[in-house]
């Protein structure tokens, strides 16, 4: 995707469609962060613009350091979701499940696009390429955010008369 916030539409229906097995952060952040290079590349102008973070191997090393990286965090990230009313679980495997899911999808949205996406890497054929234009995975990111934002604000007002889940814990603790 030329505009990496594209693959935030899959990524977020997903995380809405299995809310209480997969975490939401860990799914959107790793459909986003496998651009990190692409994006120094895209100002440097380094190539190729799609290099070793478009692989499915490299997507595993980088989900599993992001999935590291975000159970260190749970707490914080815990009250961030709370706020927001978004019931997500933060056990480990949650998180890694989410960070694989998100970057995975993000190796092969852009597989169908990009000439120089390798997804598997070390073999240099590309099978997904051309098989969906451009027009169609560009349809697809946008159109699947629309559902999940649906989903998502359905759930956050029907939370609204419930208590959130640290509320409940803390009650909980003092009883």
């Amino acid at each position: 995707m030329p505009f990496t916030p594209f693959h935030l539409g899959p990524a977020f229906l997903l995380g809405e469609m299995f809310e209480k097995r997969i975490n939401l952060i860990s799914i959107l952040l790793g459909s986003i962060i496998i651009d990190v290079r692409a994006t120094y590349c895209m100002f440097s102008g380094c190539r190729p613009l799609h290099g070793p973070f478009h692989t499915f191997l490299n997507a595993t090393v980088i989900a599993l350091l992001l999935s590291i990286f975000l159970f260190s965090q749970k707490e914080w990230l815990q009250k961030i979701t709370d706020k927001l009313r978004i019931e997500r679980t933060y056990s480990f495997i949650s998180i890694a499940i989410g960070t694989l899911i998100g970057t995975f999808s993000h190796v092969l949205l852009d597989s169908f696009l990009y000439t120089d996406t390798r997804p598997l890497w070390p073999f240099s054929l590309n099978p997904f390429l051309g098989i969906a234009g451009s027009g169609i995975i560009y349809l697809l990111c946008m159109i699947s955010f629309l559902p999940a934002m649906i989903i998502y604000f359905h759930r956050y007002l029907k939370r609204d008369c419930y208590p959130s889940v640290s509320e409940n814990k803390m009650e909980a603790e003092f009883s």
